[in-house]
């Protein structure tokens, strides 16, 4: 099945759902050029990101190097009087990949840009740098989990035919390492979205080779050229359950050691987005950094795997048999101590020393600056989630069938008697330095709204210390193409998001079935999220709407 193009696909419902979201507006809404005959040179597109207040990343790859690229800003489309332009030489090869970091632009302000290669014209970009002073309010789509064989990217559509945002926070998973036959690849044939390598990603070639394939993705392309994207990685970027030593799914005597695989996917990652590398000196896993929305809000972007991370906890360390009887002692001590000594070890950590240093002083610094908000761009979750009882809550039929059909599935049922956390790879796996993180909220008295990714399922909670004081607010994102984790037990009459939410008063939303992204207005007093959800990720026609609408306040997060 081809993909139609995206203007093929936008249906009236779609068009619908972006007039309902004509209030998240930063500006114009003003369709870009493109350009007639450059596939065969930039069939990758163009991509913006990390914008400052003087400067963007531009991006864009060359099909054929070895010659002279020229890139142009302006402050139009037809580039009647440039602003900045430069040339620089293209090292001889197939699909080279480009970043400039375009300097000296004025604050708060939107711009246009292109490249010029060859005798051919990339299409126009939009991009905005970040504003000085006061700022009203600002607009921002948070995006994870875009996995390419397992459907189409109709959020990517979506944020590039809505009103323009003024930045893209993509939090991870922005491309799966797996090769055909691993995870949610079971319809990539089908879908004409088999994976490039068919292998799993190792080398740097691999990786290169996958992001190149997203980057033809003509969903994602759009996306880039509207506005610039603040990223980081999660996990996939490298291998599943990823840490400071390894990952889960990587197998160091048939993959190589975890240190060149590591370094095969970092330089991959920079090569391929619109990423400011670390200053001189850095390790390049230290992608934690700050942007600042004027006198409005600080962006601090986490990164909580690779520079910091301790080995994941996972449940094949769980202390008791899932068939063990919850009400007896001696099981109940053991989940105490699996808890508190375990997941609680003071020593484990999420981020390291640098990092660490590096969040409080922006914390404090922000505080102090008068900013209104402190936005915490994450990966994994932070609320506290605990697992309801399935067996209990679930009908007989269901559970008969998965012990049948989805042993798996039965026995994290099974295990779910003992109201276990739900997602150990989460910050509920790395319990103390969750608590030292809330240390420097309270120790900076940020007004902390946390953004995050990774879990498929749309999000909405109260975040809480230890001892149950409220320390701000946490949203999370869906996966733009991602299955949901209860995809494969979907049961009619059984909803395992209203299940999770009765078992989590914090939790204010845990939508389980939806794929999207959510669109945020940022303002002194208030951040309006809407959860956008898009249709079906299997089929190439899409629409849109706004599943749930949430309003964060500085002591407080409720439904609209």
């Amino acid at each position: 099945m081809m993909k139609k193009n995206i203007s093929n696909g936008y249906t009236r419902r779609a068009a619908l759902g972006v007039g309902m979201l004509g209030i998240a507006a930063c500006g114009r809404k003003e369709e870009l050029q493109k350009s007639a005959d450059n596939s065969e040179v930039f069939g990758h597109g163009i991509a913006s990101g990390d914008p400052l207040v003087d400067r963007v990343i531009l991006w864009t790859c060359v099909a054929k190097g070895g010659g002279e690229l020229r890139w142009e800003i302006a402050e139009n489309q037809q580039f009647s009087s440039l602003v900045l332009s430069g040339e620089l030489m293209v090292p001889s090869g197939e699909n080279r990949p480009v970043k400039v970091d375009a300097i000296g632009l004025q604050a708060g302000t939107e711009y246009f840009y292109r490249f010029l290669y060859d005798g051919a014209t990339s299409d126009v970009g939009r991009t905005k740098t970040l504003a000085l002073g006061p700022v009203e309010k600002i607009s921002l789509a948070v995006v994870s989990c875009s996995n390419h064989p397992a459907g189409y990217f109709h959020s990517y559509a979506h944020i590039a035919k809505s009103d323009p945002v003024d930045a893209v926070l993509a939090l991870g998973d922005y491309i799966y390492e797996y090769g055909l036959g691993g995870y949610a690849t079971e319809d990539a044939v089908a879908l004409g979205r088999i994976p490039e390598p068919e292998h799993e990603c190792v080398t740097y070639e691999d990786y290169a080779m996958r992001y190149a394939q997203y980057h033809r993705d003509p969903d994602l392309q759009a996306a880039h050229k509207v506005a610039p994207w603040i990223m980081s990685w999660d996990d996939h970027e490298t291998a599943n359950d990823s840490w400071r030593g390894g990952a889960e799914n990587h197998n160091p005597e048939t993959q190589g050691d975890w240190a060149s695989r590591e370094a095969a996917s970092l330089q991959a990652f920079y090569d391929w987005t619109a990423t400011r590398e670390p200053a001189l000196g850095l390790p390049r896993t230290a992608n934690y950094r700050q942007f600042d929305f004027g006198n409005l809000a600080r962006l601090i972007m986490l990164e909580t795997r690779l520079s910091g991370r301790s080995k994941p906890v996972d449940f094949t360390q769980f202390p008791v048999a899932v068939n063990a009887d919850p009400d007896d002692p001696e099981v109940q001590e053991k989940l105490r101590i699996f808890e508190t000594e375990l997941l609680g070890d003071v020593k484990r950590r999420m981020l390291g020393d640098a990092q660490a240093d590096f969040v409080e002083t922006a914390l404090q610094a922000s505080v102090a600056n008068g900013q209104s908000w402190q936005i915490i761009g994450n990966q994994t979750l932070f609320t506290e989630l605990r697992s309801p009882d399935y067996m209990k809550e679930l009908p007989r039929w269901l559970k008969w069938l998965s012990k049948r059909k989805y042993p798996a599935y039965f026995e994290y049922f099974q295990r779910s008697r003992f109201r276990p956390l739900l997602n150990l790879d989460s910050w509920d796996g790395y319990r103390a330095a969750r608590e030292r993180f809330y240390d420097k909220i309270k120790r900076a008295g940020a007004n902390m709204l946390v953004v995050t990714g990774d879990t498929h399922d749309f999000v909405a909670s109260t975040l809480r210390d230890q001892n149950g004081k409220r320390v701000g607010a946490e949203l999370g994102t869906s996966g733009v193409s991602s299955p949901g984790n209860f995809s494969a037990v979907n049961a009619p009459g059984v909803d395992f998001g209203k299940l999770t939410e009765q078992a989590n008063p914090d939790m204010l939303l845990h939508d389980a079935y939806n794929t999207g992204y959510i669109r945020m207005q940022v303002t002194a007093d208030q951040v309006q999220a809407d959860f956008i959800s898009t249709s079906d990720v299997k089929k190439s026609e899409w629409s849109a709407k706004i599943a749930h609408q949430f309003v964060v306040t500085p002591d407080r997060i409720e439904k609209v």
